[in-house]
């Protein structure tokens, strides 16, 4: 089998290069702050995509479920603030997951 050429490497680099690219392009974002007792969360992609309808999940330390639900239209979450550590997860589809947790949520 012969060795590839400097050309075909250089075109198998960049094609991984547009696919990392592209990858990271539609990265899952998480960021969620509480307010007056309940934790507002707000979820997208770094794209700048849409993640409503997409599902969220409030778990508690030994990854028991407190809150179950989906995205609002706006991609907004609301749950009241759990009195125990907690973790909220932003699934925004194949290999979209992002983890926030509740020592990461201000007000």
């Amino acid at each position: 089998m012969p060795r590839p050429s400097l050309l075909q490497w250089t075109v198998i680099a960049g094609a991984l290069m547009l696919l990392s690219q592209a990858t990271y392009a539609h990265a899952p974002v998480l960021d969620c702050f509480i307010k007056q007792g309940r934790v507002t969360c707000e979820a997208g992609f770094s794209d700048g995509s849409s993640a409503a309808g997409r599902k969220i999940q409030v778990l508690d330390a030994s990854n028991k479920m407190l809150f179950d639900g989906v995205l609002d239209k706006a991609g907004t979450y609301t749950f009241a603030a759990p009195a125990v550590d907690y973790h909220v997860v932003f699934y925004g589809g194949e290999h979209h997951q992002v983890t926030l947790h509740s020592s990461n949520i201000t007000e």
